[in-house]
């Protein structure tokens, strides 16, 4: 069996709190995904009438084609460029899926 040499191993444990820091990373940037996931899931779950109201409005009111009004209105409440210099914030970020998810990010932050 080859031995190693002192250089080696100084180097593995020199290195070790570097790769758990990276396996924790990986893990909190997982976590922060699947909180970003619920967080839009429940976003979803309250536009989806809105923007079915308003695309219904367009084709019935304006009579304007259905695909056209689901092109204007298929992204209804969502984030959208900027205007003044801020972006315009979508509807829906107060729901307590989006609130944990917004906390969750700003706690690692800190």
């Amino acid at each position: 069996m080859k031995r190693r040499s002192p250089q080696v191993l100084l180097l593995g444990l020199l290195l070790l709190p570097q790769l758990s820091a990276l396996a924790q990373s990986e893990v909190e940037l997982k976590r922060y995904a699947d909180l970003d996931r619920q967080c839009e899931a429940a976003r979803e779950k309250k536009l989806a009438p809105l923007r079915a109201k308003k695309i219904d409005a367009c084709v019935n009111d304006e009579k304007r084609s259905r695909a056209e009004c689901e092109d204007e209105f298929g992204s209804f409440g969502n984030t959208r460029g900027k205007s003044g210099g801020g972006a315009i914030s979508g509807m829906f970020y107060d729901v307590p899926e989006c609130v944990a998810a917004s906390a969750a990010r700003n706690q690692y932050r800190q």
